[in-house]
């Protein structure tokens, strides 16, 4: 028997076992032989125009008509691969233990599905959906990649990631930061064979299961034996993970990621921090999934910025135009031009979101799009951010998690007809008074339905899985009743 087993050739690296151990064999990660599931959300701050961002389908095939004229025109192209999830509303919303903030509970209940906190800090009371997701299907670490641009705000109203309950995660916001921490995965050589089965979602673990069932068959001494246990036990409790030969500085170089690149986009002007800085956070989600450094990555753009780029040339920050009149006050009269200067944001925020879908779509999986293996939502924290309604919410997905999804569908998942809101019924058409009747009473099903569903997608492949039947603490805006809809959207599984 050899002293010491060796994988060579997996992404460039070798991996000695001690003398006498093997690595424990796993099931593997993903379906089909396609590649890993993963979750990305988009999250974007006060709300949009509805009535131009919805596709003219409300229930039905989405093709690329149905987006033409709309916010997410850039998309046409990958309609196919879209689900529109339509009649979702975040609970709990409105008054809630007596405290009432849109925009802090559109923050911290929006991944949480839990209240915040009525007083002090009004942080959320519950762990949110991309700690939940991050802990179930990461390979290493526990943690999801968090990130922003820019100044991220330290309070209620700039995080939307909890580690637990009153346990605010603050998003990264420096490019450099996170490049540095996957320069470290970067393999060098060819591909393997091994590296293929990476591609596939096996870990070592994975890839080493007829050697381990070879030497667990040999005749050996009590004191091996045990040696070889510790050593499946340590492997089990680590979960060593094989970096695929896509993690290296070519690809890196590929996407646009150099040391030259990272610094230009790391400034910390708004500007930049929104243009180079946000494009090369796109980049480098593409560059993490590709070295599979983790499963769960949230892209969070900050809600009070002026937009001075790009041919804006805003004078109002965005919260301000979304409630009209250009300022945090309600009501009044509309600023100039209000309408289309938040039309101009949100088909700005739509190329991003069309940057990461296509970018992420371009990649080669195993002989598959990595976007068919993955979900990237973009989730807003409003719907209209006049109305500051949290109901009949604006959430598309492109790709299926290795077909768990529908796509190329708008699924009304309520009973009734939604409508797209009334965005424009304020500052158009010579009305120059803000009105409240922009927003939308339709769509109330609990977004904890949707989360439900990604869950299960995200992980039902990973060994040991017990699919997840609810999530958050409640699902309606009564604090006694808890969880009263548990179980997926099934409507929205293909």
């Amino acid at each position: 028997m050899k002293r010491r087993l060796f994988l060579k050739g997996v992404a460039g690296a070798s991996l000695a076992a001690p003398f006498l151990s093997s690595l424990e064999p796993r099931t593997a990660k993903a379906a089909g032989g396609t590649g890993p599931q993963r979750l990305v959300i988009f999250y974007t701050n006060n709300g949009c125009l509805t009535n131009r961002w919805f596709p003219k389908v409300e229930n039905g095939t989405i093709e690329a008509s149905a987006l033409a004229g709309t916010t997410l025109e850039p998309l046409s192209d990958v309609a196919g691969k879209l689900l529109f999830a339509r009649g979702l509303a975040m609970f709990p919303k409105g008054t809630i233990n007596g405290y009432f903030d849109p925009h802090d509970q559109g923050m911290g209940s929006k991944l949480t599905c839990a209240p915040i906190q009525p007083y002090g800090s009004h942080w959320a009371t519950s762990k949110s959906l991309d700690w939940v997701a991050a802990g179930l299907v990461n390979q290493g670490t526990k943690s999801p990649l968090v990130l922003s641009v820019g100044s991220a705000y330290a309070n209620v109203k700039g995080i939307v990631s909890y580690s637990d309950a009153a346990t605010p995660y603050s998003p990264e916001t420096s490019p450099k930061n996170v490049y540095n921490t996957l320069t470290g995965l970067f393999s060098t050589g060819t591909t393997t064979a091994a590296d293929y089965k990476v591609l596939q979602g096996n870990s070592i673990l994975d890839l080493c299961k007829a050697d381990i069932d070879t030497l667990s068959g040999m005749n050996m001494s009590k004191a091996d034996k045990t040696k070889l246990s510790n050593w499946k036990d340590l492997m089990r409790s680590t979960e060593i993970k094989v970096v695929s030969a896509a993690c290296n500085a070519s690809n890196a170089t590929n996407l646009g990621i150099t040391s030259t690149t990272i610094s230009s986009a790391t400034a910390r002007d708004t500007a930049t921090a929104f243009t180079k800085g946000g494009d090369m956070m796109i980049n480098l989600i593409a560059l993490t999934m590709m070295c599979d450094a983790n499963r769960m990555i949230i892209l969070q753009w900050p809600g009070f910025v002026t937009f001075t780029w790009d041919g804006m040339m805003h004078t109002s920050d965005h919260h301000g135009l979304s409630h009209r009149n250009g300022s945090v006050a309600v009501g009044g009269t509309c600023a100039a031009n209000v309408i289309d200067n938040i039309n101009q944001i949100d088909q700005w925020y739509a190329g991003r979101y069309s940057k990461l879908v296509h970018l992420i779509n371009s990649i080669d999986e195993n002989g598959m799009s990595m976007l068919d293996n993955s979900m990237v939502m973009w989730l807003p924290e409003l719907a209209d951010g006049n109305a500051h309604n949290n109901n009949n919410l604006p959430i598309v997905i492109a790709g299926s998690a290795g077909g768990y999804l529908k796509q190329g569908q708008s699924i009304n998942v309520d009973s009734k007809t939604l409508g797209t809101g009334n965005s424009e019924a304020s500052c158009t058409n010579g009305n120059t008074s803000v009105g409240f009747n922009t927003g939308s009473n339709t769509g109330n099903v609990p977004l904890n339905k949707l989360y439900v569903t990604l869950l299960n997608a995200l992980g039902r492949n990973t060994p040991n899985w017990a699919p997840v039947t609810q999530f958050g603490t409640m699902d309606t805006s009564d604090t006694t009743k808890g969880i009263t809809n548990p179980g997926e959207l099934t409507s929205l599984k293909a």
